[in-house]
């Protein structure tokens, strides 16, 4: 905790001495927002997290399970010792797909074998497990094969956290369909001792999910998640199949756009255009202000940025998927 409360420390000054001092020079003669005025109907749970409901307006996915399994199926570098050398000579000999496999001399075991191991309908679970060994994870086959499973189950989430090695999570943002309906629910700790009940909401959410859906979230979310979670002892066992559409941007927008942070795609390819927007690197001292004043009014800038990241996330895994659908 020493670290945490020298993080705290050094991010106060930044708060006290950067980009928030026109905000504190507009409310410093108000009395500091409480967070039920912040956050209207937000709900506030005896370990002090505080949940907080929207439902923007977004329509479903639209994927075709019939197609997927398909794509697939015409997927011939998915058989063991099948690479791009002989996928090509095999299509020109007319095998274009692994159930044609099942009579080639050669092939034929290993195709059919691993049509038994998808099952019929293909497994979710083992399909990711094969094109996790032989392809990489910007394949757009990753994106397709979301198909497989319920549009119920995808997770899409995204953390906020204190910006340093080893420091808390405060937020947490997931995003589910139901229905018709797309909802985030993001759950907020108010204060540092609150982190562990934070987590353990996050924990259960994964434990109902079949797949996590984020952005850049391997190389940070899932990562500091993991380690905020054994921190607590509260290890996380599930290893879920997790979709990661910073790799799937870079294979698609590559020569598009000028990097591959999200804000840029939203300007340059989705049409979304963030108004009054705050910075990433200025959330951590946004927290920070609240510690300090007890002003929930910097908090909401911080829960807006989460919500569009994760509406960003449902637009542009459409954009991918059709993307994928016309290659």
């Amino acid at each position: 905790m020493a670290k945490i409360d020298r993080s705290v420390g050094w991010l106060a000054e930044k708060a006290r001495a950067g980009s928030s001092a026109e905000h504190r020079t507009t409310t410093s003669s108000q009395q500091a927002v409480p967070l039920e005025d912040a956050f209207p109907g937000a709900v506030a749970d005896p370990s002090g997290v505080l949940t907080i409901d929207d439902h923007p307006p977004l329509s479903p996915l639209d994927i075709d399970r019939a197609a997927v399994t398909d794509a697939l199926h015409a997927e011939l570098r998915l058989v063991y010792g099948i690479g791009a050398r002989f996928a090509a000579g095999l299509r020109e000999d007319g095998y274009t797909s692994i159930p044609a496999l099942n009579d080639h001399p050669r092939w034929g075991s290993a195709s059919s074998n691993l049509l038994k191991r998808w099952g019929i309908p293909p497994d979710p679970t083992a399909v990711y497990r094969t094109l996790d060994r032989w392809l990489s994870s910007a394949d757009p086959l990753h994106l397709r094969a979301l198909g497989l499973l319920p549009i119920e189950s995808l997770l899409f989430f995204d953390l906020e956290t204190l910006g340093l090695g080893g420091s808390p999570v405060f937020l947490a943002a997931v995003g589910r369909f139901v229905g018709d309906e797309f909802r985030i629910r993001q759950y907020l700790a108010p204060a540092l001792g609150a982190e562990v009940a934070l987590l353990e909401r996050m924990k259960a959410e994964i434990r109902d999910a079949s797949a996590l859906l984020s952005y850049n979230g391997k190389s940070f979310d899932w990562t500091v998640l993991r380690e905020r979670l054994a921190y607590y002892g509260l290890p996380l066992h599930e290893t879920p199949i997790h979709v990661d559409l910073l790799h799937h941007a870079r294979r698609a927008l590559v020569g598009r756009v000028p990097d591959c942070h999200l804000s840029t795609i939203e300007e340059h390819v989705l049409g979304i255009g963030r108004s009054n927007d705050l910075p990433s690197a200025e959330v951590p001292i946004h927290y920070t202000a609240y510690l300090e004043t007890g002003d929930a009014s910097y908090l909401v800038p911080i829960v807006n940025h989460s919500k569009q990241d994760l509406i960003s996330l449902v637009i542009l895994l459409k954009y991918l998927l059709r993307m994928a659908a016309d290659a």
